[in-house]
């Protein structure tokens, strides 16, 4: 029952779809990483215990999402104000829990739980090939992706913790919804998508209570965003 779970909170917290964001305007041209702080996160200026998320930690994430949506390395390619925009939100619900993750001392993730997330980044890449061939144009490093790799285990450990019980989903509320018609099977026996439904509602739980957590987290905590993208 652990995956279904890990897959929802992944997916609670990919705010954007490239697909979708990719025809957008005005867009950051690529090519050369451009640096700076896009948002603070526990103060108004750089400092102790202020975490910094930075212009190049949004541009590599969005690059990477949109190398898996084109299905070669986006090293040059325009990125949407969209996704770069949707990926800076991501970082700081990102940066939120893992920093609650901390304060509560959730213990940290090992070794096996990195190697999942490395390997998750390469799917998101559109595989190893094009994150290594992304990372050396932009002139990023494997130490970059670890610490994303980090940082997501730490926070899905979290969450793991927190969100016990709320992917579970009864037959009852199945048979309400799947009679509601608020789902996209409309026309389908109850029988024949049953699994896809308790999937979907699964998740959807999942997602509104990681955006109540990232909320809640948010209105305690200083954030300054620097970078408006579009």
């Amino acid at each position: 029952m652990r995956r279904p779970f890990f897959v929802c909170v992944v997916a609670a917290l990919a705010f954007t779809d490239p697909s979708t964001a990719r025809a957008d305007a005005p867009v950051v041209t690529g090519g050369t990483r451009a640096d700076g702080i896009a948002a603070l996160i526990g103060g108004a200026t750089p400092g102790q215990g202020v975490e910094l998320v930075m212009r190049s930690d949004v541009d590599l994430r969005a690059r990477i999402a949109l190398s898996g949506e084109l299905g070669r390395p986006a090293a040059t390619v325009p990125v949407p104000a969209s996704l770069s925009a949707a990926t800076l939100e991501q970082l700081i619900g990102e940066a939120l829990i893992a920093r609650e993750a901390e304060r509560v001392r959730v213990e940290p993730p090992d070794e096996s739980k990195l190697s999942v997330e490395r390997a998750r980044i390469e799917r998101e890449a559109g595989g190893a090939s094009n994150l290594s061939e992304l990372l050396r144009r932009v002139g990023a490093t494997r130490r970059e992706v670890d610490e994303i790799a980090r940082r997501r285990a730490l926070v899905s450990e979290f969450l793991q913790v927190n969100l016990q019980g709320t992917a579970i989903v009864t037959d009852a509320e199945i048979e309400r919804i799947y009679e509601s018609g608020e789902h996209p099977f409309e026309g389908q026996p109850l029988a024949e998508v049953e699994g896809q439904l308790r999937a979907l509602i699964a998740r959807q739980a999942v997602d509104r209570a990681v955006r109540r957590w990232v909320s809640v987290l948010r209105a305690r905590t200083e954030v300054v965003v620097l970078v408006e993208y579009g």
